[in-house]
């Protein structure tokens, strides 16, 4: 009796099997043929691909080189370990901001620019901006709209401002940001969830003045929400994360670093409801936490050469291994996934 090799219909190949694929898998199923070199190229496959990867990593920048890798997730091995490949913009000239989607958005220091860059592709595009000056002192946020449109907003000592990469234009938006002007608040960098984009914002001079600022990327609109009552230990940490969809603030004080003592809260609303107290036996280095789409986190290890997943319970264990300890938004190095998404409209 002959065998029987069933096949699967296109659209299924299409629809189900292609968009589940690694990225660097893409390139070669790209030579199958001009059918599908075509369909794999196009804007609308690059946005189903992105639904299904999950596998974040963390990217490394080497300035002295210039070369950048990838490293994968714990548990690391030979093969989590890319190699290195050269950066398309000058020595010594990157920076990098934040990451979305596949695509990192970096300060170019010397050209005065920003740049949207695909590390995987290799790909990017340059974002001149009038505003260069305050780059490492204002507030920078990377997202993207419900027309999927790649936006950075930009708050300097002038106002507050947009980009838009399908226009490939900056505008000026009716933000009343007065009060807490770059010049004498700190901005910090961004969390991302849902449709709103969240900056801690502390006095320059006023010890113990802080404020969680919201923006809403749909209407543009900024809003104010006042923390929970913060301790006036002698030294204070503020953390902003984000865990299934929700803001969770964590602030750390006591009146040294080896007897710090953490309040956890979770936003409900405009408001907070403390959802842990967490005593810190000893310090430890603080280290960066990430947030992936998902909403949960993820955390650089501590020798820098990996990434943690974090669940509720791993923070308040292990806080001190994760808390920031630092405002700067300019990196060199970043989780970020692997995508086929293009820095270009």
């Amino acid at each position: 009796m002959p065998r029987i090799h069933p096949q699967l219909p296109y659209e299924v190949l299409q629809s189900e099997v292609l968009p589940r694929l690694p990225a660097k898998s893409i390139g070669r199923f790209r030579c199958v043929c001009k059918a599908w070199n075509s369909f794999l190229s196009t804007p609308d496959f690059a946005r189903m691909h992105l639904r299904y990867q999950t596998n974040h990593k963390l990217l490394l920048l080497d300035l002295l080189s210039p070369t950048f890798r990838t490293l994968d997730r714990e548990p690391l091995n030979h093969d989590s370990i890319t190699t290195t490949r050269p950066i398309p913009f000058k020595k010594h000239d990157v920076l990098i901001i934040a990451s979305l989607d596949g695509l990192v958005c970096v300060c170019l220091e010397k050209t005065r620019e920003l740049a949207f860059w695909n590390p995987l592709t290799g790909a990017y595009k340059k974002i001149r901006t009038p505003f260069f000056n305050d780059i490492s002192c204002g507030a920078l946020a990377f997202y993207n709209d419900s027309l999927n449109d790649y936006k950075l907003l930009h708050v300097v000592s002038e106002g507050a401002f947009i980009y838009s990469r399908r226009l490939d234009s900056w505008r000026k938006i009716n933000a009343p940001l007065e009060r807490y002007n770059v010049s004498n608040f700190v901005w910090s960098m961004t969390t991302f969830v849902g449709d709103k984009v969240y900056f801690k914002v502390h006095s320059r001079s006023t010890r113990g003045l802080w404020c969680l600022m919201c923006f809403d990327v749909e209407c543009e609109k900024f809003k104010e929400i006042q923390f929970p009552p913060i301790p006036c230990g002698a030294h204070l940490r503020v953390n902003l994360a984000a865990l299934n969809g929700c803001i969770h603030l964590c602030v750390a004080c006591g009146e040294t670093f080896k007897d710090l003592e953490c309040d956890m809260w979770r936003m409900d609303g405009d408001g907070w409801i403390k959802v842990a107290e967490i005593a810190i036996p000893h310090w430890k280095p603080f280290r960066e936490i990430y947030t992936k789409k998902n909403g949960n986190w993820l955390a650089i290890c501590k020798d820098g050469k990996g990434i943690k997943n974090l669940g509720f319970e791993d923070f308040a264990t292990d806080f001190y291994a994760y808390f920031v300890g630092h405002s700067t938004h300019l990196y060199h190095q970043e989780v970020y996934i692997e995508t086929l998404v293009s820095p270009n409209p």
